[in-house]
């Protein structure tokens, strides 16, 4: 594809704009408040809910032992 072409066409990516949006949304009603956002005011303006699994291994240092 030439320069030409790759410029001629817009770039699209739905989930990438709907992640610019959700965070926009974050941005408009963290600035809005007078104080900080609570983890489940963020998952309800996020529409996602606070139950998520939980991953044993996040935040666990590799084993250094060896």
């Amino acid at each position: 594809m030439t320069p030409e072409e790759e410029r001629s066409g817009d770039l699209l990516d739905v989930q990438l704009a709907d992640e610019i949006e959700l965070v926009s949304d974050l941005v408009v009603a963290a600035s809005s408040s007078p104080r900080h956002l609570t983890p489940e005011e963020i998952d309800q303006l996020l529409g996602v809910s606070g139950d998520r699994p939980v991953d044993p291994h996040a935040g666990a240092l590799p084993d250094s032992a060896g």
